[in-house]
């Protein structure tokens, strides 16, 4: 069950944050977009798998549409509709995981590899799981809780690089995986420093209060995700390879 689990959750996380275009994302109200969509999830499943039982790749075709779906048209581009989005797939993926145990450990990559390096493969979709939580689909999740705090500082007293912000947070987090997974964390200590002497260094003037606020709230909810997932995934890749 767990190898099957890997398998389509690596899939499901590369359709939605990876191989996800903003286009996609900002059209998946039309049914030929949702559809492209679903059906890129579908095909990495049946990939990540190494395996074609239609019944998989069906079930996450039609389950991902219709959540899918039901987000776009009826709910607010939100935190809480984003956490009830993953919550709901990660649902779909418990129970096909449960109903289809043995699906990985049966399709063409595990046949390809010798007994004893099949949890190797399992282990690198742990890895690129991790990292794809970690890094893309993290910055997704703070942008959508910092969101609410952007209507009060002005454009003019955050502007910077266009997307700047966005592969600062790609870097720190990435980082802060690779350091944790090194078993370096305190490594993570000099991270932090050097990303406050840097952004805190332009703040002089009491009036940016707000925009302080918002650099800090940002940061530590950076770290903090990095954090959470890079332990997880170390916990995984243990799970794999003791």
């Amino acid at each position: 069950m767990s190898e099957t689990f890997a398998a389509i959750l690596t899939a499901h996380l590369f359709g939605d944050f990876v191989f996800q275009t903003d286009w996609m994302a900002r059209w998946k109200r039309r049914i030929p977009v949702l559809a492209l969509h679903a059906a890129i999830v579908a095909a990495l499943s049946c990939l990540s798998l190494g395996s074609f039982d239609w019944r998989i790749p069906l079930t996450v075709f039609l389950t991902h549409s219709a959540v899918d779906g039901i987000k776009a048209r009826f709910c607010r581009d939100s935190l809480a509709s984003l956490l009830a989005d993953q919550f709901a797939h990660l649902a779909v993926l418990l129970a096909l995981a449960c109903r289809f145990p043995d699906a990985a450990m049966h399709g063409w990559w595990i046949a390809a590899l010798k007994p004893d390096l099949s949890k190797w493969y399992f282990a690198s979709l742990s890895l690129c799981s991790g990292l794809v939580l970690c890094v893309p689909a993290g910055g997704i999740l703070i942008a959508r809780f910092t969101r609410r705090f952007t209507g009060e500082i002005r454009d003019h007293d955050i502007a910077g690089l266009t997307r700047g912000g966005q592969y600062i947070g790609w870097l720190e987090r990435s980082l802060t995986l690779l350091l944790v997974l090194m078993g370096q964390p305190g490594g993570i200590g000099f991270l932090i420093a050097a990303k406050s002497i840097l952004r805190f260094s332009e703040i002089r003037d009491h009036s940016q209060r707000k925009v302080a606020e918002y650099i800090i709230i940002g940061t530590f909810l950076s770290f903090g995700w990095a954090l959470t997932i890079s332990v997880l995934t170390q916990r995984a890749l243990k799970y794999w390879i003791p």
